[in-house]
């Protein structure tokens, strides 16, 4: 069983992912933001409270956990109070990317963006304008407001997420785009 982190906020945004050799692993996210100091997401106000994901690698059952989850990342200043929604993918290349949202759910300057890494334990390197984030306000798609909470195929072509239609965060709905990932870049 899981060693639940209830005194760091609790964990959400389970995502599992099975390797090339066919271990499987789980990324979540310790939602610290959820006992935060207040502000934009509960965690805008000094001190900020970690919002880090984690990896976690399981047994062939997949349920049992093998060994203690391993920190792949963690909000920064550009991040705003949180990351969370991890969604992990291995390219042909050995490239394992990490895709991920940042900011506040309903607000214009929540986003997806990814990280990536040629170890799956890390480090993880996020990416930099222009290159992130992959999406936001307006990015690449005009009409979305806040996109987030992505979900990566595991072949790696194709995003399902969701956002809001307009201006508001008001219409919560579920969109697909297509990518491309080359290297340690990934385009729509």
């Amino acid at each position: 069983m899981f060693s639940l982190p209830y005194s760091k906020g609790g964990s959400i945004d389970p995502d599992g992912f099975i390797d090339a050799d066919g271990t499987i692993y789980v990324t979540y996210k310790i939602d610290g933001n959820s006992i935060g100091n207040g502000g934009n997401c509960g965690n805008s106000v000094k001190p900020i409270v970690p919002t880090p994901i984690m990896l976690q690698k399981m047994k062939k059952d997949g349920v049992t956990p093998d060994g203690a989850p391993v920190q792949i990342l963690d909000r920064s200043d550009v991040d705003g109070p949180l990351v969370e929604a991890p969604s992990l993918v291995r390219t042909s290349e050995g490239v394992y990317v990490l895709f991920f949202s940042s900011n506040c759910y309903a607000g214009s300057l929540y986003d997806v963006s990814y990280a990536t890494a040629t170890n799956i334990k890390g480090p993880y390197k996020k990416a930099q304008a222009p290159n992130a984030p992959l999406m936001v306000t307006g990015k690449p798609f005009g009409q979305l407001y806040s996109p987030g909470g992505a979900d990566v195929t595991p072949d790696g072509t194709k995003l399902v997420f969701h956002a809001d239609l307009g201006t508001s965060a008001s219409t919560r709905q579920m969109y697909t785009a297509n990518i491309k990932i080359s290297g340690h870049v990934v385009t729509i």
